[in-house]
Order: C-alpha cells, then structure tokens, then sequence
C-alpha cells in the first residue's frame, strides 16, 4: 500500500479528519472488504493520536488501484502540545514524514482476518 494526497478535512476539539488516496493492490480474484482500522500515527516517532477509519472499504479483485480513504484521530492534549509545530506543518500541508502502525481487520463473505501495519510511511 501507498499512501498520497492526504488532505486536511477539518479540526473539532482533538479530533483532526483527513482524507487520503492510497494504491492498494489486491491480488485475490475476489473482492474484500476492509471493515475497520485502528493504528497510531506518528510523527517524528512519537505517537500523536489515535487513527480509526471512517467508513468501510471495498477493494476490487484482481487490481491495483487507487482508493479515497477518510480517517478520523483523536489527539491526546499532551500528545498535541508536545508537536505543536509538527502538527501545524501537517494543517498547512507542508510535507512531513508521518507513520502509521497498528491493524486492519478484513472481511470476506464468512471469512475475516486481522493484519498488522507495522510503519507505513508516508508524507
């Protein structure tokens, strides 16, 4: 997976809400769907929020393509004042090295598996 164009949404409280294309490739002649995501983000190693995914996922069989993610995080007050200016860059779309980690849970017709995500980077 390849994680681009991520876009600020908007800021409530400490919940921040992004949107991002990512290329998926799915080599299952089957479609699966990807119910639910919990990871941390990071920012400069340090754990920042709590990232969840907004709506679920279909990825196509048999493709690698190009899918429009929504995620919200929650930001811990701490977490928030210690990278204020980390933050801000991000807010400003200036480009940061930012990391995920944590799980997906995927789905298909009976079948489910969790997997984990360990540093997956993007900017």
């Amino acid at each position: 997976m390849n994680i681009k164009d991520v876009t600020y949404q908007e800021f409530k409280g400490n919940v921040l809400r992004l949107s991002m294309v990512a290329t998926v490739d799915n080599p299952n002649m089957f479609s699966v769907r990807i119910k639910d995501a919990n990871m941390d983000l990071r920012l400069s190693d340090q754990v920042i929020g709590a990232v969840t995914q907004v709506e679920p996922i279909v990825l196509d069989g048999r493709t690698k393509k190009d899918y429009k993610i929504n995620v919200s995080i929650e930001i811990k007050l701490k977490d928030m004042l210690s990278n204020i200016m980390g933050l801000s860059r991000v807010l400003m779309n200036e480009p940061q090295k930012l990391n995920l980690s944590g799980t997906v849970h995927v789905r298909y017709f009976l079948y489910s598996k969790t997997y984990e995500v360990e540093r997956l980077s993007f900017q």
